[in-house]
């Protein structure tokens, strides 16, 4: 999977759990736009689904799911594993 096909997976799951007024793309401020706590843990279990991995407690920072870049950093760090 290329980088353009795994943010295009990431924003479909983004998309499932927010608001469908809302535009998203690579660099939209999810925190901004409806991401809290329980969509948060929504969007993690989806992205675990999506891509049939495991997300670690210790990798699971606000930080790392700011954006859809910062979300597929972090997905092509697991996924290489």
């Amino acid at each position: 999977m290329n980088r353009a096909q795994l943010e295009s997976k990431v924003i479909q799951c983004i998309e499932d759990i927010i608001p469908s007024n809302v535009q998203i793309d690579h660099n939209t401020d999810l925190l901004k736009v409806g991401i809290n706590s329980m969509t948060f843990i929504r969007l993690v279990v989806s992205l675990e689904d999506a891509f049939d991995i495991e997300i670690e407690d210790q990798s699971i920072y606000l930080d790392h799911f700011s954006k859809v870049t910062s979300i597929c950093d972090l997905l092509e760090a697991l996924i290489a594993k």
